[in-house]
Protein backbone atom coordinates (compact mmCIF):
# COMPACT_ATOMS: atom_id res chain seq x y z
CA UNK A 1 0.00 0.00 0.00
CA UNK A 2 1.23 3.66 -1.07
CA UNK A 3 -1.53 5.97 -0.50
CA UNK A 4 -0.29 8.85 0.96
CA UNK A 5 -1.65 10.90 3.60
CA UNK A 6 -1.60 14.55 4.65
CA UNK A 7 -3.08 14.87 8.00
CA UNK A 8 -3.59 18.95 8.88
CA UNK A 9 -4.46 21.49 11.63
CA UNK A 10 -3.72 25.35 12.19
CA UNK A 11 -4.70 25.07 15.73
CA UNK A 12 -3.40 21.74 17.50
CA UNK A 13 0.63 20.83 18.24
CA UNK A 14 1.92 17.95 16.56
CA UNK A 15 2.31 15.90 19.23
CA UNK A 16 -1.16 16.24 20.00
CA UNK A 17 -2.29 12.80 21.32
CA UNK A 18 -5.31 12.08 18.80
CA UNK A 19 -4.42 13.15 15.91
CA UNK A 20 -0.34 12.79 16.04
CA UNK A 21 0.17 9.65 18.36
CA UNK A 22 -2.99 7.61 17.85
CA UNK A 23 -4.63 8.54 14.21
CA UNK A 24 -0.87 9.15 12.51
CA UNK A 25 1.42 6.59 14.22
CA UNK A 26 -1.74 4.02 13.43
CA UNK A 27 -2.21 4.70 10.25
CA UNK A 28 2.07 4.33 9.57
CA UNK A 29 1.64 1.24 11.00
CA UNK A 30 -1.01 0.09 8.86
CA UNK A 31 1.17 0.74 5.81
CA UNK A 32 0.35 4.53 4.79
CA UNK A 33 2.65 6.92 3.96
CA UNK A 34 1.60 9.77 6.73
CA UNK A 35 2.38 13.91 6.67
CA UNK A 36 1.83 15.66 9.36
CA UNK A 37 1.24 19.44 9.21
CA UNK A 38 0.42 21.10 12.66
CA UNK A 39 1.85 24.00 15.10
CA UNK A 40 5.60 22.86 15.85
CA UNK A 41 8.47 25.11 16.50
CA UNK A 42 10.86 23.66 13.90
CA UNK A 43 10.52 23.24 10.06
CA UNK A 44 10.38 19.38 9.34
CA UNK A 45 11.49 16.46 11.21
CA UNK A 46 10.62 12.19 11.10
CA UNK A 47 8.79 10.80 14.17
CA UNK A 48 8.08 7.73 14.52
CA UNK A 49 7.46 7.19 11.25
CA UNK A 50 5.61 10.24 10.25
CA UNK A 51 7.23 13.36 8.56
CA UNK A 52 6.18 16.01 10.49
CA UNK A 53 6.18 19.76 8.80
CA UNK A 54 5.61 22.41 11.59
CA UNK A 55 3.56 25.26 11.32
CA UNK A 56 3.67 28.87 13.08
CA UNK A 57 1.69 28.97 16.08
CA UNK A 58 -1.13 32.16 15.39
CA UNK A 59 -0.70 35.55 17.28
CA UNK A 60 -4.27 36.11 17.01
CA UNK A 61 -7.51 34.46 15.41
CA UNK A 62 -6.64 36.35 11.85
CA UNK A 63 -3.66 34.58 11.87
CA UNK A 64 -5.05 31.59 12.98
CA UNK A 65 -7.55 32.12 9.87
CA UNK A 66 -4.36 32.37 7.72
CA UNK A 67 -2.86 29.05 8.52
CA UNK A 68 -5.81 27.33 6.37
CA UNK A 69 -4.39 29.32 3.38
CA UNK A 70 -1.21 28.33 4.06
CA UNK A 71 -2.20 24.75 4.73
CA UNK A 72 -4.39 24.55 1.30
CA UNK A 73 -1.20 25.40 -0.30
CA UNK A 74 1.14 23.04 1.48
CA UNK A 75 -1.65 20.42 0.18
CA UNK A 76 -1.67 20.87 -3.27
CA UNK A 77 1.54 20.71 -3.25
CA UNK A 78 2.09 17.50 -0.58
CA UNK A 79 1.43 15.22 -3.84
CA UNK A 80 -0.71 13.62 -1.05
CA UNK A 81 -4.04 11.48 -2.38
CA UNK A 82 -5.98 11.39 1.31
CA UNK A 83 -6.00 14.32 3.21
CA UNK A 84 -7.64 14.59 6.90
CA UNK A 85 -8.02 18.15 8.46
CA UNK A 86 -9.09 18.64 12.26
CA UNK A 87 -10.49 22.16 12.86
CA UNK A 88 -13.56 23.75 11.69
CA UNK A 89 -12.02 26.60 10.54
CA UNK A 90 -10.25 24.45 7.59
CA UNK A 91 -13.76 23.19 6.47
CA UNK A 92 -13.67 25.57 3.72
CA UNK A 93 -10.51 24.57 2.98
CA UNK A 94 -11.11 21.08 2.74
CA UNK A 95 -13.95 21.42 0.57
CA UNK A 96 -12.05 23.38 -2.10
CA UNK A 97 -9.42 20.42 -1.74
CA UNK A 98 -11.83 18.07 -2.57
CA UNK A 99 -13.01 19.75 -5.27
CA UNK A 100 -9.77 20.61 -6.83
CA UNK A 101 -8.45 17.31 -6.46
CA UNK A 102 -11.35 15.01 -6.08
CA UNK A 103 -9.36 13.06 -3.79
CA UNK A 104 -10.71 11.64 -0.56
CA UNK A 105 -10.82 14.47 2.08
CA UNK A 106 -11.91 13.67 5.67
CA UNK A 107 -13.12 16.04 8.36
CA UNK A 108 -12.43 15.16 12.02
CA UNK A 109 -14.82 16.63 14.55
CA UNK A 110 -13.59 16.07 17.87
CA UNK A 111 -16.75 18.72 19.92
CA UNK A 112 -19.66 19.62 18.93
CA UNK A 113 -19.14 23.29 17.17
CA UNK A 114 -22.87 24.37 18.46
CA UNK A 115 -23.05 23.87 21.38
CA UNK A 116 -19.09 24.74 22.06
CA UNK A 117 -19.75 28.45 20.43
CA UNK A 118 -23.15 28.66 23.18
CA UNK A 119 -20.14 28.08 26.06
CA UNK A 120 -17.71 30.48 24.52
CA UNK A 121 -16.86 33.54 27.51
CA UNK A 122 -15.37 35.73 24.48
CA UNK A 123 -19.12 35.89 22.70
CA UNK A 124 -21.46 38.44 23.91
CA UNK A 125 -23.85 36.29 25.16
CA UNK A 126 -26.67 37.84 23.25
CA UNK A 127 -24.95 36.55 20.25
CA UNK A 128 -24.22 32.78 21.21
CA UNK A 129 -27.35 31.32 20.03
CA UNK A 130 -27.61 32.89 16.53
CA UNK A 131 -23.31 31.98 16.53
CA UNK A 132 -24.08 28.35 17.37
CA UNK A 133 -27.30 28.28 14.69
CA UNK A 134 -25.05 29.51 11.49
CA UNK A 135 -22.35 27.40 12.75
CA UNK A 136 -24.48 24.30 12.40
CA UNK A 137 -25.83 24.89 9.12
CA UNK A 138 -22.36 25.99 7.41
CA UNK A 139 -20.85 22.91 8.93
CA UNK A 140 -23.30 20.80 7.85
CA UNK A 141 -23.79 22.20 4.92
CA UNK A 142 -19.52 22.01 3.72
CA UNK A 143 -19.60 18.44 5.68
CA UNK A 144 -21.99 17.30 2.85
CA UNK A 145 -19.15 18.05 0.51
CA UNK A 146 -16.69 15.91 1.60
CA UNK A 147 -15.74 12.24 1.80
CA UNK A 148 -16.55 11.55 4.69
CA UNK A 149 -16.34 13.00 8.68
CA UNK A 150 -14.69 11.73 11.91
CA UNK A 151 -16.35 11.90 15.03
CA UNK A 152 -15.20 11.57 18.60
CA UNK A 153 -18.68 10.45 20.25
CA UNK A 154 -21.52 8.85 18.81
CA UNK A 155 -23.74 12.52 19.81
CA UNK A 156 -21.19 14.61 17.47
CA UNK A 157 -22.21 12.27 14.79
CA UNK A 158 -25.63 12.76 15.05
CA UNK A 159 -24.99 16.28 13.59
CA UNK A 160 -23.65 14.83 10.56
CA UNK A 161 -26.55 12.29 9.70
CA UNK A 162 -27.04 13.83 6.24
CA UNK A 163 -23.16 12.93 5.09
CA UNK A 164 -21.91 10.48 3.06
CA UNK A 165 -20.34 8.59 5.18
CA UNK A 166 -19.58 9.47 9.27
CA UNK A 167 -17.62 7.04 11.63
CA UNK A 168 -17.17 7.38 15.48
CA UNK A 169 -13.24 7.20 16.55
CA UNK A 170 -13.39 7.63 20.50
CA UNK A 171 -10.48 9.32 21.58
CA UNK A 172 -9.59 6.21 24.32
CA UNK A 173 -6.24 6.21 25.27
CA UNK A 174 -3.28 4.16 23.95
CA UNK A 175 -3.07 0.67 26.18
CA UNK A 176 -1.75 0.95 28.99
CA UNK A 177 0.58 -2.50 30.14
CA UNK A 178 -1.31 -3.53 33.42
CA UNK A 179 1.67 -2.65 36.39
CA UNK A 180 1.77 -1.82 39.92
CA UNK A 181 1.21 1.66 40.73
CA UNK A 182 3.93 3.78 41.57
CA UNK A 183 2.44 6.17 43.76
CA UNK A 184 3.36 4.41 47.13
CA UNK A 185 5.44 6.78 48.80
CA UNK A 186 2.67 8.22 50.94
CA UNK A 187 1.78 11.31 49.46
CA UNK A 188 -1.64 11.69 49.00
CA UNK A 189 -1.50 13.46 45.44
CA UNK A 190 -4.70 14.35 43.67
CA UNK A 191 -4.40 14.69 40.09
CA UNK A 192 -6.11 17.08 37.28
CA UNK A 193 -4.88 16.42 33.65
CA UNK A 194 -5.76 18.57 30.73
CA UNK A 195 -6.84 22.15 29.91
CA UNK A 196 -7.36 24.22 32.65
CA UNK A 197 -10.00 26.88 32.65
CA UNK A 198 -13.84 27.44 35.18
CA UNK A 199 -15.71 25.81 33.02
CA UNK A 200 -13.38 22.74 33.79
CA UNK A 201 -13.84 23.10 37.05
CA UNK A 202 -10.50 25.28 37.97
CA UNK A 203 -12.08 27.61 41.11
CA UNK A 204 -13.85 24.15 42.68
CA UNK A 205 -10.93 22.22 42.78
CA UNK A 206 -8.84 25.01 44.48
CA UNK A 207 -12.07 25.32 47.06
CA UNK A 208 -12.31 21.56 47.24
CA UNK A 209 -8.59 21.44 49.09
CA UNK A 210 -10.14 23.74 52.05
CA UNK A 211 -12.38 20.90 53.21
CA UNK A 212 -10.20 17.99 53.34
CA UNK A 213 -8.61 17.45 56.95
CA UNK A 214 -4.94 18.34 57.04
CA UNK A 215 -3.92 15.38 58.89
CA UNK A 216 -3.90 13.92 55.10
CA UNK A 217 -1.61 16.54 53.76
CA UNK A 218 -3.36 15.78 50.44
CA UNK A 219 -1.55 17.66 47.47
CA UNK A 220 -3.83 19.16 44.35
CA UNK A 221 -1.58 18.78 40.94
CA UNK A 222 -3.32 21.01 38.05
CA UNK A 223 -1.35 19.75 34.73
CA UNK A 224 -2.41 21.36 31.55
CA UNK A 225 -2.36 24.76 30.06
CA UNK A 226 -4.01 27.71 31.80
CA UNK A 227 -6.80 29.15 29.67
CA UNK A 228 -8.55 32.55 30.66
CA UNK A 229 -7.40 31.91 33.77
CA UNK A 230 -6.84 35.54 35.49
CA UNK A 231 -3.23 36.41 37.01
CA UNK A 232 -5.06 37.05 40.90
CA UNK A 233 -6.44 33.56 40.37
CA UNK A 234 -3.24 31.76 39.67
CA UNK A 235 -0.42 33.07 42.80
CA UNK A 236 1.66 30.26 43.02
CA UNK A 237 3.10 31.26 45.82
CA UNK A 238 0.01 31.55 47.36
CA UNK A 239 -1.79 28.10 46.11
CA UNK A 240 1.74 26.68 46.88
CA UNK A 241 1.21 26.60 50.45
CA UNK A 242 -1.94 25.57 50.34
CA UNK A 243 -0.13 22.30 48.64
CA UNK A 244 -2.14 23.07 44.91
CA UNK A 245 0.62 23.08 42.09
CA UNK A 246 0.07 24.38 38.46
CA UNK A 247 2.44 22.81 36.27
CA UNK A 248 1.10 23.80 32.81
CA UNK A 249 1.43 22.04 29.89
CA UNK A 250 3.74 18.98 30.07
CA UNK A 251 5.36 16.62 27.25
CA UNK A 252 3.10 13.60 26.54
CA UNK A 253 5.48 11.11 27.53
CA UNK A 254 5.49 12.93 31.17
CA UNK A 255 2.09 12.30 31.29
CA UNK A 256 2.09 8.05 32.55
CA UNK A 257 4.63 8.74 35.19
CA UNK A 258 2.78 11.25 36.69
CA UNK A 259 -0.66 9.82 36.47
CA UNK A 260 1.67 7.02 38.26
CA UNK A 261 2.40 9.03 41.63
CA UNK A 262 -1.16 10.12 41.95
CA UNK A 263 -4.14 8.77 44.61
CA UNK A 264 -6.96 10.63 42.26
CA UNK A 265 -7.95 11.54 39.22
CA UNK A 266 -10.64 14.63 39.02
CA UNK A 267 -12.93 14.98 35.95
CA UNK A 268 -15.33 17.45 37.95
CA UNK A 269 -16.57 19.86 34.54
CA UNK A 270 -19.40 22.58 34.90
CA UNK A 271 -22.53 20.89 34.27
CA UNK A 272 -23.02 22.36 30.64
CA UNK A 273 -24.36 21.12 27.15
CA UNK A 274 -21.26 20.66 25.11
CA UNK A 275 -19.49 18.55 28.20
CA UNK A 276 -22.98 16.79 28.88
CA UNK A 277 -22.32 13.82 25.96
CA UNK A 278 -18.43 14.18 25.53
CA UNK A 279 -15.90 11.76 26.37
CA UNK A 280 -12.96 13.65 28.07
CA UNK A 281 -9.59 11.83 27.50
CA UNK A 282 -8.38 12.47 30.96
CA UNK A 283 -11.41 9.98 32.38
CA UNK A 284 -9.86 7.12 30.51
CA UNK A 285 -6.35 7.82 31.18
CA UNK A 286 -7.33 7.95 34.75
CA UNK A 287 -8.91 4.79 34.54
CA UNK A 288 -5.74 3.30 32.43
CA UNK A 289 -3.20 4.33 34.93
CA UNK A 290 -5.15 2.60 37.92
CA UNK A 291 -6.25 5.79 39.14
CA UNK A 292 -9.88 6.31 41.07
CA UNK A 293 -12.07 8.75 39.40
CA UNK A 294 -14.16 11.56 40.39
CA UNK A 295 -16.09 13.05 37.85
CA UNK A 296 -19.17 14.93 36.82
CA UNK A 297 -22.36 13.26 37.70
CA UNK A 298 -23.63 13.61 33.92
CA UNK A 299 -25.88 10.53 33.04
CA UNK A 300 -22.98 8.94 30.17
CA UNK A 301 -20.02 9.28 32.89
CA UNK A 302 -21.95 7.87 36.03
CA UNK A 303 -23.11 4.64 33.41
CA UNK A 304 -19.20 4.65 32.66
CA UNK A 305 -17.91 4.80 36.03
CA UNK A 306 -20.63 2.72 38.00
CA UNK A 307 -20.17 -0.32 34.98
CA UNK A 308 -16.53 -0.37 35.68
CA UNK A 309 -16.05 0.33 39.18
CA UNK A 310 -13.96 2.52 38.78
CA UNK A 311 -14.78 5.79 40.71
CA UNK A 312 -17.50 8.49 42.64
CA UNK A 313 -19.75 10.65 40.44
CA UNK A 314 -20.05 14.24 42.61
CA UNK A 315 -22.15 17.61 41.88
CA UNK A 316 -18.84 19.32 40.32
CA UNK A 317 -20.11 22.76 41.40
CA UNK A 318 -20.16 21.51 45.28
CA UNK A 319 -16.36 21.82 46.54
CA UNK A 320 -17.63 19.89 49.89
CA UNK A 321 -18.99 16.86 48.10
CA UNK A 322 -15.99 16.34 45.94
CA UNK A 323 -13.81 16.62 49.33
CA UNK A 324 -15.69 13.99 50.69
CA UNK A 325 -15.23 11.46 47.83
CA UNK A 326 -11.95 12.17 47.77
CA UNK A 327 -11.45 12.07 51.17
CA UNK A 328 -13.29 8.44 51.14
CA UNK A 329 -10.72 7.22 48.84
CA UNK A 330 -7.85 8.56 50.29
CA UNK A 331 -8.53 7.10 53.73
CA UNK A 332 -9.34 3.95 52.35
CA UNK A 333 -6.22 2.21 50.64
CA UNK A 334 -8.57 -1.27 49.85
CA UNK A 335 -10.78 0.92 48.37
CA UNK A 336 -8.69 2.77 46.35
CA UNK A 337 -6.66 -0.63 44.94
CA UNK A 338 -10.09 -2.25 43.86
CA UNK A 339 -11.26 1.09 42.16
CA UNK A 340 -7.80 1.89 40.39
CA UNK A 341 -7.79 -2.27 39.17
CA UNK A 342 -11.32 -1.56 38.21
CA UNK A 343 -10.50 1.06 35.79
CA UNK A 344 -7.53 -0.75 34.23
CA UNK A 345 -9.45 -3.65 33.24
CA UNK A 346 -12.18 -1.58 32.29
CA UNK A 347 -9.60 0.00 29.66
CA UNK A 348 -8.03 -2.97 28.41
CA UNK A 349 -11.32 -4.52 28.01
CA UNK A 350 -13.20 -1.51 26.21
CA UNK A 351 -11.60 1.82 26.99
CA UNK A 352 -8.40 1.09 24.33
CA UNK A 353 -7.48 3.34 21.20
CA UNK A 354 -6.56 -0.62 20.04
CA UNK A 355 -10.90 -0.98 19.87
CA UNK A 356 -11.06 2.57 18.00
CA UNK A 357 -8.01 2.52 15.31
CA UNK A 358 -9.61 -0.60 13.68
CA UNK A 359 -12.68 1.83 12.44
CA UNK A 360 -10.01 4.63 11.19
CA UNK A 361 -8.40 1.89 9.41
CA UNK A 362 -11.68 0.38 7.82
CA UNK A 363 -12.69 4.00 6.60
CA UNK A 364 -9.27 4.29 5.10
CA UNK A 365 -9.60 1.07 3.45
CA UNK A 366 -12.97 2.06 1.67
CA UNK A 367 -12.10 5.58 0.40
CA UNK A 368 -9.03 3.87 -0.82
CA UNK A 369 -11.17 1.25 -2.51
Amino acid sequence: MNSHVMIMSSVHGYNDSRIFHKQAVSLVKAGYRVELHALADFDEREIDGVRVVGLPAPKNRAARLLGGWKLFRRALKSGADRFHFHDPELLPWGMLLRWWTKSPVIYDAHEDLPKQIGTKPWIPRRLRQPLSRLADTAEKGMARCLSAVVTATEPIAENFSSVRRTVTVKNYPLPFPPAERAGEDGKNRILYVGGVSYLRGYKEMIAMMAHLPQELKAELHVIGPLQHIQPEDRNEAELQAKRIYLHGRIPFEEVGPWLARGKVGLVCLHPVENYRESLPIKLFEYMAAGLPVVATDFPLWREIIEKSGAGFTVDPLDPREMAAKVEQILTNPSLQKKMGKNGQIAHMDVYNWHVEEKKLIELYQELSG
